[in-house]
């Protein structure tokens, strides 16, 4: 089945083949390129060029990456030419997504990806393939990990999101310890998730917990008990209400219809 114009930014990826990665020099590469045949990721480190896909364009400048879809058809006018860096590759399904350029906020960690995905292709020593797979996977996640908190917002709560995603399955996070790591105040937290994430902290954080819980019943490897405390809750009758308020089962009734 294919999935048109699904959001790439919250995909799940699965990376079924490297194709190529590669170092294309300044003017290098062909400016006409017609049915891709492969999904491309490049960073373009300065430069100036435009790209047009049908009745898309956008014009890229340096620190800046694109991406271009399998069996798509593009032409590229350089007004600047720019070294970049690019990975081809195939996924698992038949996902397909709209072409894009993204101005990235950290250069040096995707260009460290970038970098050594080319020296790995072209030495090819054995696992090179692997390896470059995870380079990839890496530059996905600083991808995705950018876009999900909006520039706004992102360097105002940031130690929240940190403090949250480190300890939301071991302690019962306080809300006024989050303000305080932020140095504002509870309702500025709350206004700024829920700008950011559509929800408060506390729903935030349970969403969290609920899918770690969900995980780990899927796995057939532990108690609800067990599941119960590993998630973050203290009270199995409390986790069990949440469970079902946000999953329509129980606990056990959720293990028993996986089951099937």
């Amino acid at each position: 089945m294919v999935i048109i114009m699904i959001n790439f930014m919250k995909y799940d990826f699965v990376i079924d083949k490297i194709e190529l990665a590669c170092l294309v020099g300044a003017g290098k590469g062909s400016m006409i390129h017609k049915n891709r045949a492969s999904h491309g990721l490049a960073i373009f480190l300065g430069g100036e060029r435009t790209f047009y896909f049908n009745e898309k364009k956008f014009k890229v400048t340096k620190n800046t990456i694109v991406y271009f879809p399998k069996g798509s058809n593009y032409t590229i006018k350089e007004e600047t030419p720019f070294d970049c860096y690019a990975i081809n590759f195939q996924m698992s399904d038949d996902a397909v997504f709209e072409p894009f350029c993204f101005k990235i906020k950290n250069l040096n960690s995707y260009l460290e990806s970038f970098k050594n995905s080319q020296k790995i292709w072209l030495k090819k020593a054995p696992g090179y393939s692997s390896k470059v797979k995870s380079e990839l996977y890496n530059i996905i996640y600083n991808m995705q990990s950018e876009y999900v908190i909006p520039y706004s917002n992102s360097s105002v709560i940031q130690p929240a999101i940190d403090y949250i995603h480190s300890n939301y399955f071991k302690e019962n996070i306080n809300i006024l310890h989050l303000a305080s790591l932020c140095n504002i105040s509870v309702v500025h937290l709350r206004n700024c998730f829920i700008k950011t994430f559509a929800k408060p902290p506390i729903k935030y954080i349970n969403s969290l917990k609920l899918t770690r819980a969900k995980e780990l019943l899927e796995s057939g490897m532990y108690t609800v008990s067990d599941v119960c405390f590993l998630s973050g809750y203290n009270d199995e009758s409390y986790f069990s209400r949440e469970f079902k308020k946000h999953f329509k089962n129980s606990p056990r009734e959720y293990i028993k219809a996986s089951q099937k």
